[in-house]
């Protein structure tokens, strides 16, 4: 480690410091599972994709942390050391996930019939489920890849942690060669299973349908979401007095990657939709005629514009990227992240149009989860420091510049 470079000090957060956000949190959860039975009894199959819905939200931003974390140790970067530990807690949170999939996994094999036709009785006489899509769309199958999903993702991503952790007691180089092992292998592993997760989950609301690109889009929103979230965190420490050697530049190169995802988002996007259009065979365009019908057309128009022209401009300039106003664009991709997966769920449930009752539903779950891990990651912020102390390229980090 460079001798020119001062080091500073370890900082460990104070949770009290935190009182009112956990009290937040708290309240949040409450609510939002105090609601979410309501709806459910009130309503079983609008219960159900509202869940659905919440899982979802938090299941592709987790991943996106996780992929960040990946990314750092994979490529060698300098310049994410600083911030590298706050991208740890969250990605490590997806131990925590499969168990908000219980009340799915209830609902799943309780009812199947509200979320998934393709695994109630009917479908036996569907043609499609004696077709291409029959070796993978069966319930056995389903419940293996799900358990899977969880045990590996939870795996990867609390083992890149409980390293990195380690590294701060010890200083040894080994650490650091481990976790670029953990994270070579995690990429394509959290690749798989956000698209496959995707198939299972989402695209199999209708298992008519039909999209090679489904998990790049998931992916590509997913990254945008959690880049976003991560900045949020880092800020928000800051203004507690934490983290105090990351810079306008580490912000910086931050908004680059935030625009990169959001240009991304909306390349996939179009070429999902321009391809399906393109080709209009009925199995695949089923999902682009719903969603341009009624009041999902002006949603989905509304999530267009949102989410691609109305932070595009705004990243471009590389003032915006270094103040404050990132924090601003950060949020606004989160409620874009929250309207792609309302538009994706709810419609398979009201295909005339959207509901009052469908907002609603929605924001009960997501509620209920925030404001559990929300609780979960000030209790992953307690533990350690808040940067990592002992990282061989902590040096470079503390003077990156763009």
């Amino acid at each position: 480690m460079s001798d020119h470079v001062k080091v500073p000090k370890a900082e460990k957060f104070d949770l009290k410091k935190a009182a009112s956000l956990q009290s937040l949190f708290k309240g949040a959860a409450g609510v939002g599972i105090v609601g979410s039975l309501i709806i459910f009894l009130c309503n079983y199959k609008l219960g159900a994709h509202a869940w659905l819905f919440g899982f979802m939200y938090f299941f592709t931003v987790l991943i996106g942390c996780f992929f960040w974390n990946c990314l750092h140790h994979a490529t060698d970067s300098e310049w994410s050391v600083l911030v590298r530990r706050q991208i740890e807690n969250l990605a490590s949170l997806l131990r925590y996930i499969g168990a908000f999939f219980i009340p799915l996994a209830l609902i799943i094999l309780f009812g199947a019939g509200l979320l998934y036709e393709w695994m109630t009785p009917k479908a036996e006489t569907d043609s499609i489920m004696h077709g291409t899509k029959a070796g993978y769309l069966n319930i056995a199958f389903f419940w293996v890849r799900a358990v899977l999903f969880f045990v590996v993702l939870a795996w990867l991503s609390t083992s890149l942690r409980q390293r990195s952790m380690a590294q701060d007691k010890d200083g040894k180089g080994r650490h650091t060669v481990m976790m670029r092992r953990f994270s070579i292998a995690g990429i394509p592993a959290l690749a798989l299973s956000l698209t496959f997760a995707g198939i299972d989950w989402l695209q199999t609301l209708n298992h008519h349908w039909y999209s090679t690109m489904w998990g790049v889009y998931l992916f590509a929103g997913a990254l945008g979401a959690s880049m976003a979230l991560i900045i949020i965190v880092c800020k928000w420490l800051q203004g507690h007095g934490y983290l105090k050697p990351v810079t306008e530049e580490h912000y910086h190169i931050m908004g680059k990657f935030l625009l990169a995802f959001t240009i991304f988002w909306a390349y996939i996007g179009f070429s999902q939709y321009m391809l399906i259009t393109y080709a209009n065979i009925d199995e695949e365009t089923i999902y682009f005629r719903l969603r341009n019908t009624g009041t999902w057309h002006w949603l989905s128009t509304l999530l267009v514009f949102g989410r691609f022209f109305g932070v595009f401009v705004f990243l471009l300039f590389q003032g915006v990227k270094k103040s404050k106003k990132i924090v601003y664009c950060s949020i606004w991709i989160l409620l874009m992240q929250f309207l792609d997966l309302f538009i994706i769920v709810f419609p398979e449930l009201h295909p005339d149009g959207v509901k009052f009752w469908d907002v609603v539903a929605s924001v009960f779950p997501w509620l209920a989860i925030a404001g559990c891990l929300g609780i979960l990651f000030l209790k992953h912020l307690g533990q350690g420091v808040t940067f990592p102390t002992k990282d061989p390229r902590l040096a470079d980090s503390l003077k990156y510049s763009n």
